[in-house]
């Protein structure tokens, strides 16, 4: 492109703005910005440079709109055009992004509101609302895809706590906007004002209603009365139609399109650790946590009863054969009371004839219908014991497997004091031979090479007395994510 080429364009860009602009002062509109959203701030577009932008006349826009079927009013004046503007020429780059996301949110969305015969157009508020972004957060406390405040959100049955907030779940803050949504429609029986009831609320519109003459119903009518957020907002969802519907006339392009994965559900009645059933399932936390974008925490409590947890298509065929013992897998680790640093220990003594246990390793051959649940209680030991013990990276077992199941046996053991009296707090401790031998292999094992399969949880389990935090803490380790022949510090 030459530089006598590319000035042109950009002059035609400035010009059109700039008469835009013009244009909404004689339309007794004052020129105001889209909603003052972070993701709605005019940014600059490097491609403006390199790029061809097409710069339509006003005629061509408003053939355009009227051209698109739709229940909604899609009025076209000089204030509406600047909002197209700011789509489709300053701030391009947000618009290819909404290209990207649409096919991600928009099939949930089509199908909410045919269950509620609402116009498919209100899939577009989204945009408007949250760039389509579940997290999304606004200074006013406004969360989610619909943008709900927490009073709206609880009075629509979306839950929040400390560990989950369902205004950041997808499906049912949908449905809490279509209900939403279709209760405004049926108070002003107009899409336009119940849009406008949406975002500023009803309150405002009746005041605005009431300032107008009681009269003028329409949004346009009563425009000037209404809250200087809101007289963008209905604009910016026009514009946002028209850009979404015409991207290709105006070069509007994405490089990547995203789409929404294929979900099974977990239903949960227990407590749950999602990095440990990451792991069972052969996946990363993340992607559990980005599949359930309203938890909180990686932690679930037993509170929440009949919790259906997303989890990745692929992992139904593994639930379906060891849901109980990946359940089991997964509960969060107890925590342990730590006692004050100043207790007396008043064990006793033992005595000459006192028995302690070592540590015997025997084989256990596992049958037909054996599953790690049944042996590690016919064993008196823990699932994850089991796995430990034999390297397990699934609770899957094959007839014939051989498995190693460490069991105490009693020995006879010489006193260490003759008299069975309390001892005092500086004596020393009996030590059993399970805890010397784990000592020794904690003090052998201070780093741990990463083998193919293995998880910060895996690794945590085959060491007594540390956390995935902790590993992470000293490994400096910001995610979860390790890879194999990478090396650990364990103590």
């Amino acid at each position: 492109m030459t530089c006598t080429k590319l000035f042109t364009i950009l002059l035609i860009v400035v010009s059109s703005v700039s008469t835009a602009s013009a244009g909404a002062a004689n339309y007794d509109f004052s020129f105001e910005r889209p909603l003052a959203e972070d993701t709605l701030k005019p940014q600059q577009d490097t491609t403006l440079l390199v790029e061809y932008i097409p710069v339509e006349p006003n005629d061509v826009i408003a053939d355009r709109l009227s051209c698109i079927e739709s229940e909604i009013p899609l009025t076209f004046n000089p204030f509406v055009r600047s909002f197209i503007d700011y789509f489709t020429i300053r701030n391009r780059k947000y618009t290819r992004k909404m290209i990207s996301r649409q096919t991600l949110y928009f099939p949930l969305f089509e199908e909410y509101l045919k269950k509620h015969n609402m116009p498919q157009e209100l899939k577009y508020l989204s945009i408007v609302e949250s760039g389509l972004y579940p997290k999304a957060a606004s200074h006013a406390g406004a969360v989610g895809l619909w943008q709900f405040i927490k009073v709206t959100g609880k009075e629509y049955g979306l839950e929040q706590n400390e560990y989950i907030d369902e205004r950041m779940d997808p499906e049912k803050a949908t449905e809490a906007a279509c209900r939403f949504l279709k209760r405004l429609y049926n108070r002003y029986d107009d899409w336009e004002l119940a849009m406008a009831a949406y975002n500023c609320g009803p309150g405002n519109v009746n005041k605005a209603i009431r300032r107008a003459g009681g009269g003028k119903k329409t949004f346009w009518e009563i425009f000037k009365y209404l809250p200087t957020e809101t007289r963008s907002y209905v604009p910016s969802m026009t514009a946002v139609i028209y850009a979404m519907n015409y991207a290709p006339e105006h070069n509007l392009f994405s490089d990547s399109i995203l789409y929404a994965p294929a979900v099974d559900y977990l239903q949960l009645d227990q407590p749950i650790d999602l990095e440990k059933l990451a792991a069972e399932l052969h996946t990363d936390t993340e992607t559990l946590m980005g599949l359930n974008t309203e938890l909180k925490q990686t932690v679930l409590p037993e509170s929440l009863k009949n919790y259906r947890l997303r989890v990745p298509a692929q992992s139904t065929a593994l639930l379906a054969t060891d849901r109980a013992c990946i359940l089991l897998a997964a509960a969060p680790t107890p925590k342990v009371p730590v006692p004050a640093p100043d207790a007396p220990d008043n064990t006793p003594a033992l005595l000459a004839s006192a028995k302690q246990d070592s540590i015997v390793p025997t084989t256990y051959i596992v049958q037909r219908g054996d599953n790690l649940i049944q042996i590690a209680q016919k064993h008196q030991v823990t699932v994850a014991q089991l796995k430990e013990w034999n390297q397990l990276e699934s609770t899957r077992l094959q007839i014939n497997q051989q498995l190693t199941v460490l069991q105490p046996v009693a020995t006879e053991e010489p006193a260490l004091l003759a008299s069975a009296a309390p001892v005092e707090a500086t004596a020393a401790k009996p030590v059993s031979a399970r805890t010397t031998t784990t000592a020794k292999l904690q003090k052998v094992r201070q780093v741990h090479h990463v083998q193919e399969g293995d998880t910060l949880w895996s690794i945590s389990q085959r060491y007594d007395g540390i956390t995935v935090e902790q590993i992470k803490k000293r490994n400096n380790l910001k995610s979860s994510a390790i890879k194999p022949g990478q090396k650990l510090i364990i103590i």
